[in-house]
């Protein structure tokens, strides 16, 4: 919505000029980043140059490169949060600019590449070994966040679910009789 204010009309000593009053969220969206992320969409998608893509979204290159960091983070959640306000696109892209560069190298990586950042990082995708190579204080200090219940509920109860029987034995099994030798091993009778 646009609104136009008179300057000098309610006494302060204005002019009577005209000065428009765009506010900076619409329809629950930061303008300047939604334009900086429709621009880094058209880039990635339609083939635009960078240039092309600013210049027909109205941004600059500043906004561009913060809102692709942003972006290029893959936190969806903070994504989200840039896009209507309520965090700052610039100290985001500040704060995730080295994570998203390393997550962009990454997914470039093959995966020897990958396993040689695991072995340096500790960093893994690997649940059980992850688990398994955690200290007994990051344990406690996860168990804390997450919640006893939801360790129940999500890992141990299903694991403790009795599992269907596969396959019914019908036949008898053969009983064969027999006796231990002198070396406590069973020997059948004939």
């Amino acid at each position: 919505m646009l609104h136009i204010v008179k300057s000098g009309s309610n006494g302060n000593g204005g002019n009577s000029h005209h000065r428009r009053v765009r506010h900076q969220i619409h329809h629950g969206r930061r303008r300047a980043a939604l334009k900086a992320d429709t621009a880094v969409t058209l880039a990635e998608t339609r083939g635009m140059t960078v240039t092309e893509a600013i210049e027909r979204c109205g941004t600059t290159t500043n906004y561009y490169a913060a809102i692709k960091a942003v972006r290029e983070s893959e936190d969806p959640g903070l994504h989200q949060a840039v896009l209507e306000g309520y965090e700052s696109l610039f100290a985001a892209a500040k704060r995730v600019k080295n994570a998203a560069a390393a997550i962009k190298a990454y997914r470039k990586c093959s995966l020897f590449e990958q396993g040689m950042v695991w072995l340096a990082t500790g960093a893994t995708t690997d649940l059980e070994r992850l688990l398994r190579s955690s200290t007994p204080e990051q344990l406690v200090e996860v168990s804390r966040r997450i919640g006893s219940d939801w360790i129940w509920d999500w890992m141990i109860a299903p694991a403790m679910a009795p599992e269907p029987a596969t396959e019914v034995i019908t036949e008898p099994a053969t009983v064969v009789k027999a006796k231990l030798n002198e070396n406590g091993i069973a020997v059948p009778l004939l």
